[in-house]
This record gives C-alpha cells, sequence and structure tokens, in this order.
C-alpha cells in the first residue's frame, strides 16, 4: 500500500471490490475506467491524498474529461476500439474499419489491450496523450 494516500486500508478495500466487480471492465482485469471509479469512491468515502498528484493521476484526470467512443458510440464492451472523439474525428472509414478489426481479433482471443495498426496508432498517438 502507498503512503500517498490518507487512509491507504480504505482505499485497497475499495479498490478489491471494483476489481472483483464488472463495471468498467470484466472483473479481475483493472482499466481507466476503474481507475476513475475507484478515485471517485475512495474520496467519496473520505479519502484523501498527502501529496500532489503522481503523473498517472494527472493522465486519468485528463482522460476523465476527454470524450471517448467506439468508432459507432455503441457501448465499450462491443470489442471496437475505444478511442477520444478528435482521435475518430482524424480517421478515414477505411482507417476506423481497420483499427475496429485488429481490435476484434484481438478480444475474440482473450485480450484485453490491442495495439492498433501502426499507421493508425501514429496517427491518433497526438489525441491519446496526457
Amino acid at each position: 500500500m502507498s503512503t500517498a494516500y490518507t487512509k491507504p486500508a480504505l482505499r485497497e478495500r475499495l479498490k478489491k471490490k471494483i476489481m472483483a466487480g464488472s463495471r468498467g471492465g470484466k472483473p479481475g482485469q483493472w482499466s481507466a475506467r476503474k481507475a476513475q471509479l475507484l478515485a471517485a469512491e475512495y474520496k467519496k468515502a473520505g479519502g484523501g491524498y498527502k501529496q500532489g498528484k503522481t503523473a498517472t493521476a494527472k493522465s486519468l484526470t485528463k482522460w476523465t474529461k476527454q470524450k471517448w467512443r467506439t468508432s459507432d458510440g455503441s457501448a465499450s464492451k462491443s470489442k471496437k476500439r475505444y478511442l477520444p472523439d478528435k482521435a475518430w474525428d482524424a480517421l478515414t472509414p477505411a482507417e476506423k474499419a481497420a483499427t475496429n478489426r485488429a481490435k476484434a481479433r484481438g478480444a475474440k482471443s482473450g485480450k484485453q489491450f490491442v495495439s492498433q495498426p501502426r499507421k493508425i496508432k501514429k496517427k491518433t498517438a497526438k489525441y491519446r496523450k496526457s
């Protein structure tokens, strides 16, 4: 447990509960959405922080403020790529289809995180940076 938290035992308890649940991802899998849920639940339960935000926490704050979606706006559980709006706007219909195909292939084989095709990854990187 980290000493950065004012109530580390509370945070750890909440983290285990969120990890076990299916909200924000499969049970047992960690995700950015589950990190958002943990931060909100920890704050709501009276937890705080002893120091300023880490780089990871700053990234999470930025990601929370961005509007993320799939190419067609469907739920993220659809095994389609999940990116910020601006990233989708930068892609052609063919690129959207290619990145969704890559994500679907990886998800079908049980992978939670699937790399994008190299060209598309390079094109969307600036929209995903924290």
